[in-house]
């Protein structure tokens, strides 16, 4: 096995980790929103917490689950031209997206990580009433923008090669 598979490999265990988590999160996020609802009908009083936790929990959840979900092709596709064209064009189609998905991911990742790393820098909180620092709620965007521009690279690969599978 050569050390780009070992790499694939690597990645997909995190992904498959990541969607876990997500699912994890998602999980808690029902509870906690059941809970509430019932006790509020038994009590009348409500948990300012619960609404701002599972707002902030739905950023993590995307950013887990959508690199998993498109290593496994199971990502929203609007294929309508592409089962349309022909083998050759497919192809072509395929190290296109995966080009643009690299590019795009990978500027946003950078891009996340000098905005995680100057609000870990000046301490900035978000303005509710947990008032967590911003970091925690950002990081998650150049973590899943990385490992999705990953996703995208092994396509593009996969793709230029002629193992690209839809």
């Amino acid at each position: 096995m050569g050390l780009y598979q070992s790499v694939v490999r690597l990645f997909s265990r995190l992904n498959l980790i990541c969607a876990v988590l997500g699912a994890g999160i998602l999980f808690f996020i029902a509870t906690i929103v059941f809970l509430e609802v019932v006790g509020r009908a038994i009590t009348g009083t409500s948990q300012l917490w619960v609404i701002e936790v599972s707002e902030y929990s739905l950023m993590y959840i995307t950013f887990l689950g959508a690199p998993y979900l498109l290593e496994k092709n199971r990502h929203v596709l609007l294929d309508l031209v592409y089962a349309n064209l022909g083998p050759d064009w497919q192809r072509l189609a395929g190290v296109f997206n995966a080009a643009i998905g690299v590019a795009l991911c990978m500027t946003l990742a950078v891009v996340g990580v000098g905005v995680v790393i100057d609000q870990i820098g000046t301490g900035v909180r978000e303005t509710t009433v947990m008032a967590p620092r911003s970091y925690f709620l950002t990081m998650a965007l150049p973590l899943g923008m990385f490992l999705l521009g990953f996703q995208f690279l092994d396509q593009g690969v996969r793709a230029a090669t002629g193992r690209f599978s839809r």
